[in-house]
């Protein structure tokens, strides 16, 4: 499984690497029922469906109703690892 986290602090005027993201303000959105972070992106996209709506996601009640896609620093945690998403990977934190 791999929880998806949403990163207040991330904006594209102001873009963080691994060691200036605080685990501690991030939101924690969805529960997605793989075991592959470029596999959890990739669901964690609106396509035409909201993903939260998709059966493999398990979205937190603040984000039911359908949110943004999964972007560029915002944060996935696997196997207690935690992985930054950057524009075409992912960076262990």
């Amino acid at each position: 499984m791999v929880r998806v986290y949403f990163n207040p602090d991330y904006t594209l005027d102001s873009p963080l690497i691994g060691d200036e993201v605080k685990i501690e303000h991030l939101q924690h959105i969805a529960d997605v029922d793989v075991n592959d972070l470029q596999e959890a992106f990739e669901l964690c996209q609106n396509t035409d469906q909201p993903w939260t709506n998709k059966s493999e996601v398990t979205p937190d009640v603040v984000v039911a109703d359908g949110t943004r896609s999964v972007a560029p620093g915002d944060v996935l945690e696997f196997e207690g690892e935690w992985f930054l998403v950057g524009p075409a990977d992912f960076q262990r934190i």
